[in-house]
């Protein structure tokens, strides 16, 4: 069963196909307007879009003279700030190719993608980075200069030299010679290759998955047919833009529209950002959702007397809605009059406080999240669209349109995207959006990529146009009864009811179902830990609810309560999804231990 595609010329919309031919346009267009907005202190500081395009010149002129050639790769190793944008335009104007490294990686991992993607030079944070590369320099042959974003740079180092340095270089070297620069990037082309993005992956050697300007450009012009967007935007970058999702919903989406972009100076800061920004369109991963989710049940959950018989009315009201919504059906005179007293009594207020009260477009992505979130959050009048995509894909394959969601897919195909389930229910994908292919491994580029359809590793159906997503292709086990269990779907079940972080379903080649779980501290019903006997009420109680949904085999028998969460760099990659080797070899004494008593 194939989705069918719209005209793949239907989202060029007279737009360049070119990162920096994109830029350009943008950038004259906006002139003075802001751009970038980044923290100083406890105020914001504006960046322009003029600014912007002086900055991309002088970094852009600084790679010309330190002699970076078309195709050659320059890395960057650092969190999301306004240099990292700079940087990456810089890089894509003389042809040169972004090689994005998360900031959360050991320097081992560091070392072996600078190494393999042979980057001529590299853009890092702080001191501390550099000092851990300097104990790896004479592995890095390929490697000529790096670049300091905070810190001083010692001259003796020899290769080293701060970012302010290095655009005063390029300013220079741009009055020198002022037609380089535009000669470079009018001759890059849509198939040149952009970026490098190597896959965060839960096992395994990564692999850097190529992404063309096309790739990128065309990606976002589809987005911008499921998603409305304009100039008037306010966007929070705050997930890794060494990620392509971050990389094409906001660094990208900005260069389509023209809108402005807000850094969070951290992950952990999102919440505080969005209360003060507004943003009108946000994409995060589940794990936000379910923790403003979780913070919005345990306030709830305070109220007392007169004002819980409001809450009450409100989260009826807000189901009912959400029933009807879901029914495909106007929702009924009296049902309007009813959420319209919530709204303003009880779900406006939510809103405000959680700083979407301006949101247009939510998305979720990156990960599976419950449908039962999704509900709630529509109840409060805060749809949150699931999309799907990969790496692979560059970022979003398929997503729910505004209004037209159903809650527990991922939506329809991109506008030009076909989506195709294959015998064994695995689900591939072909389009503009489909990567070129992994640098330096045809073995591996030709196991992906077969007829031009991108084999993505996970199984699903689709439903009228609709995919849902039912696990990942190498996740499936079988119990030592014979029976295939689908992890993730039991998983997302859990995720997201109260006072759980994190679940991992274990059971393959053993006699029945399992699991650890996390424990969400920001949730007080959580917080006094694994051995309190009303967390341990709290949990069961979530774990027998899915039970119920489930069939005996499948059905969650024994488990345990971890100390502590996962962490982003150990259990979890960068994009949150768990590294399941990781957390079978770190917990191998828990998993035993719920083994070595059995029952069935």
């Amino acid at each position: 069963m194939t989705a069918q595609p719209a005209a793949v010329g239907a989202v060029s919309e007279d737009k360049p196909e070119t990162v920096p031919g994109l830029f350009q346009q943008t950038a004259n267009r906006r002139g003075d307007a802001p751009a970038l907005h980044f923290r100083a202190g406890s105020r914001w500081v504006a960046i322009s879009w003029a600014d912007y395009a002086k900055a991309v010149s002088r970094f852009a002129n600084a790679l010309l003279q330190e002699g970076v050639q078309h195709g050659d790769r320059v890395a960057i190793w650092a969190g999301n700030r306004p240099e990292w944008q700079i940087a990456d335009l810089g890089i894509t104007h003389t042809g040169a190719v972004t090689v994005a490294i998360y900031p959360t990686l050991a320097p081992g991992q560091v070392r072996y993608l600078l190494a393999h993607s042979q980057s001529r030079v590299l853009v890092l944070a702080n001191r501390e980075q550099l000092d851990q590369l300097a104990q790896m320099r004479d592995e890095l042959p390929e490697l000529r200069r790096v670049l300091l974003l905070e810190g001083e740079a010692s001259p003796a180092e020899g290769w080293s030299t701060t970012w302010d340095s290095y655009l005063r270089a390029g300013e220079a070297y741009g009055r020198t010679r002022p037609g380089q620069l535009l000669d470079r990037w009018q001759a890059v082309t849509p198939r040149d290759m952009a970026s490098l993005i190597y896959t965060s992956g839960t096992t395994g050697v990564p692999k850097a998955a190529i992404l063309t300007h096309r790739n990128l450009t065309w990606t976002v012009a589809a987005t911008m047919l499921a998603h409305f967007g304009s100039q008037e935007d306010r966007l929070i970058s705050y997930l890794p833009l060494a990620h392509v999702l971050e990389r094409v919903v906001s660094h990208m989406r900005q260069l389509q529209t023209g809108c402005e972009v807000y850094f969070s100076p951290a992950v952990d800061q999102v919440a505080a950002v969005a209360r003060e920004v507004r943003p009108t369109y946000l994409t995060s991963v589940p794990r936000l959702w379910e923790k403003m989710y979780a913070g919005v049940r345990a306030r709830m959950d305070e109220v007392r007397g007169p004002r819980r018989l409001v809450r009450d009315f409100a989260l009826r009201a807000g189901a009912a809605r959400t029933r009807a919504y879901e029914r495909r059906r106007a929702p009924s005179f009296l049902l309007r009059r009813r959420w319209a007293i919530a709204d303003r009594l009880v779900c406006r207020p939510v809103r405000q406080a959680l700083g979407l009260d301006q949101a247009r477009v939510c998305i979720s992505g990156s990960a599976p999240i419950s449908p039962e979130v999704l509900r709630f959050f529509y109840g409060l009048g805060v749809e949150i669209l699931e999309g799907y995509g990969l790496t692979e894909t560059t970022a979003p394959a398929t997503v729910n349109r505004p209004g037209e969601a159903r809650f527990g897919t991922v939506g329809p195909a991109l506008p030009g995207v076909e989506i195709r389930i294959a015998g064994d229910g695995e689900i591939l994908i072909k389009g503009p959006n489909v990567f070129a292919g992994y640098f330096k491994d045809q073995a591996a580029t030709a196991e992906a990529l077969v007829d031009g359809w991108l084999h993505t590793g996970d199984v699903g159906v689709l439903d009228d146009g609709f995919l849902r997503i039912t696990d990942r292709k190498k996740d499936l086990f079988k119990t030592s009864g014979g029976k295939y269990v689908a992890p993730g779907a039991i998983e997302n079940g859990l995720n997201g009811r109260r006072g759980i972080a994190q679940v991992v379903v274990l059971g393959d080649g053993r006699p029945f179902v399992a699991a650890l779980v996390t424990l969400d501290p920001d949730v007080p019903a959580a917080g006094s830990g694994p051995n309190d006997p009303a967390v341990r009420r709290l949990v069961e109680d979530a774990i027998h609810e899915v039970n119920r949904e489930l069939s005996h085999p499948e059905q969650i028998k024994k488990w345990k309560i971890l100390d502590s969460s996962f962490q982003v760099g150990e259990e979890l990659t960068p994009t949150m999804k768990v590294k399941r080797k990781v957390v079978a070899e770190k917990y191998r004494a828990q998993i035993e231990e719920l083994y070595s008593a059995q029952r069935d």
